[in-house]
């Protein structure tokens, strides 16, 4: 089964779960908001993307990504591409986790990395598929006694993936740095001037080349990873108790009617509504 997810990173559940074989994949750059996601690769041919580095996966990989970290995931030939990928939202985590035992630490990366590469054993392997196979029924059926059976499932596959180390050295970075300076300074300059003649300015190229390639990368041209930046800013502001308004001007939108619009169609409501939905 096929589960799409809203790229604006608003999961409509705490938990979302799915097995999914494919031949073609290639989705744009991602995020999940307050969500963090285990991918675990089976089969397949992949290269995994963050917005600073790309690498080749093997299967067997379990990749363990924080919450709002940006990421891609692109099949490189028509083998068969197998995944279980897990969504939990990270409130939920830390009600699993104890004192003693913290659900949430093989999340945690060092500053230079963005995600963890787990490799796991195959017995590892074996359980964790198995767990997350009975997962996805039980959060379909929603049953008596459901509730608590995902919780007992999600604490299983939490303590496992966090039994395993990352390895100690990550793929090689196949992506060109110059697209590391261009993700970097759109991070850098949200609130300011970002059309594509600015980008020229700064990195000294032409600005169709340089958006054919960023393209290439990212599965989003450049205008549209800037939008989808700004949107992710403005619901952190939002969430934080900002006025719309202020909001708007703070994530880059000149126009108060297009910061709407957009937020709208992207987030699915508005952005009033949203701050009253989230607000912390």
């Amino acid at each position: 089964m096929i589960i799409d997810l809203p790229l604006d990173g608003t999961l409509p559940t705490d938990v979302v779960c799915s097995h999914n074989r494919s031949r073609h994949h290639d989705s744009p750059f991602h995020q999940h908001t307050d969500h963090i996601e285990l991918i675990l690769f089976i089969s397949g041919d992949v290269t995994f993307y963050t917005p600073h580095k790309a690498f080749p996966i093997k299967p067997g990989y379990l990749i363990a990504i924080p919450n709002g970290v940006w990421h891609r995931v692109v099949t490189k030939n028509a083998d068969p591409y197998e995944r279980i990928f897990l969504n939990i939202k990270v409130s939920l985590i830390n009600e699993l986790s104890t004192p003693n035992t913290n659900l949430l630490d093989c999340f945690k990366t060092n500053k230079s990395e963005d995600v963890n590469i787990l490799n796991p054993t195959q017995d590892f392997i074996d359980d964790y598929i198995g767990f997350c196979d009975q997962l996805i029924p039980t959060l379909d059926k929603n049953e008596y006694g459901d509730d608590v059976k995902t919780r007992i499932l999600l604490s299983q596959i939490l303590l496992l993936a966090n039994k395993v180390r990352p390895i100690k050295n990550q793929p090689k970075n196949v992506m060109p740095p110059f697209l590391e300076e261009v993700t970097s300074f759109i991070d850098e300059n949200l609130a300011n001037n970002l059309s594509l003649a600015a980008f020229a300015d700064q990195f000294f190229m032409n600005p169709n080349y340089l958006d054919r390639t960023f393209k290439k990368y990212t599965g989003l041209s450049i205008h549209r990873y800037v939008v989808e930046k700004r949107i992710e800013l403005a619901k952190q502001l939002l969430r934080s108790g900002k006025s719309v308004t202020l909001v708007c001007e703070k994530s880059g939108f000149r126009h108060y009617s297009n910061f709407i619009r957009t937020f709208n169609t992207i987030v699915g409501i508005s952005p009033g509504k949203y701050k009253k939905k989230y607000r912390k």
